[in-house]
C-alpha cells in the first residue's frame, strides 16, 4: 500500500471520528453559579459550560455550585458518570434531585444556542459579567419592586430547591407588589417546569405595569402552546 492510500485512509478515519464527536452545554436548573470537571478539564464559575468535540460514551462528571449561601462542604451537586451520545449538540441540565438530564439534542451544529448575554458567564471565561439593567418606561416608574427587593426574591428563590416553594413565594411577591414585563420573565427562567411557568405568568398579569409589553414574558416558554393558552388567558377566551 502507497503512501497516498495510507494518508487517504487516516483522513477518513479522522473524519468519520470527527463527524462522531459530541458538543456539551451543561447548566444547573436554577441557572446558578457553579464550577464544573469533566473527565481531566476543570473550569472556573459561570452559569454554564461547554464542552466541543467530545468523544461519544461514558464520562466522569463533578458539578459544584457555587449559589448563593451554600456552605462549602455541601455545595458539590452531582460526581458520576455520564452518557453522551455521538454526533449531537447535547443541551443538559442538574436538575433540582441532582441527576444529569439531556432535555435536548439536535445534528452536531445544526442550530446551536449560544448564550450572549451580559447577565450570563461561561465557565472557564476570564470575563466578568454584569447584572442586568432593567429599562423601566413610564408605566412602571415608581410602581414596581425595588431593585434591592427583586434581588432579593431571586435570592430567596435561588436558596430553595423545589418548585413547588419557589412559585408560593413568587405569587405572595406578586400579590405585594408592581412588576415589570421584564422581571416577570426573568423571573419564570428560575423554573424548569412549562406548567409552572404558565401558572405564574397567568397570576402575574394583573399586577404588570407594562401590559403593552407583556409580549416580552412569552420569550420564556419553550412551547408555543403555552404562548397560546397565556393569550387566551389574557384575552378570556
Amino acid at each position: 500500500m502507497n503512501k497516498t492510500k495510507i494518508v487517504f485512509i487516516a483522513f477518513l478515519f479522522a473524519s468519520i471520528a470527527y463527524s462522531q464527536s459530541s458538543y456539551l452545554q451543561l447548566s444547573l436548573y436554577d441557572d446558578e453559579i457553579f464550577s464544573v470537571v469533566f473527565d481531566n478539564t476543570e473550569l472556573s464559575e459561570g452559569n454554564f459550560a461547554e464542552f466541543e468535540n467530545i468523544s461519544a460514551g461514558e464520562h466522569s462528571l463533578k458539578v459544584i455550585k457555587s449559589g448563593v449561601n451554600v456552605p462549602p462542604t455541601a455545595d458539590v451537586v452531582f460526581d458520576g458518570k455520564i452518557k453522551i451520545p455521538a454526533g449531537f449538540d447535547c443541551y443538559a441540565v442538574i436538575d433540582e434531585y441532582s441527576q444529569f438530564v439531556i432535555y435536548k439534542k439536535v445534528k452536531q451544529g445544526a442550530c446551536r444556542c449560544v448564550c450572549e448575554c451580559e447577565t450570563r458567564r461561561k465557565c472557564g471565561s476570564k470575563t466578568g459579567y454584569k447584572e442586568k439593567e432593567l429599562n423601566v418606561t413610564d408605566d412602571c416608574r415608581y410602581k414596581i419592586i425595588s431593585k434591592e427587593s427583586f434581588s432579593d426574591l431571586k435570592s430567596s428563590i435561588n436558596n430553595r430547591n423545589f418548585e413547588s416553594t419557589n412559585i408560593s413565594i413568587v405569587k405572595t411577591a406578586i400579590d405585594n407588589n408592581y412588576f415589570a414585563s421584564e422581571q416577570i420573565k426573568e423571573l419564570l427562567g428560575y423554573f424548569t417546569f412549562e406548567s409552572n411557568k404558565l401558572d405564574i405568568a397567568k397570576h402575574s398579569y394583573k399586577k404588570v405595569c407594562d401590559k403593552k409589553n407583556f409580549f416580552k414574558v412569552y420569550e420564556a416558554f419553550d412551547f408555543d402552546s403555552s404562548v397560546e393558552e397565556l393569550k387566551n388567558y389574557i384575552s378570556g377566551k
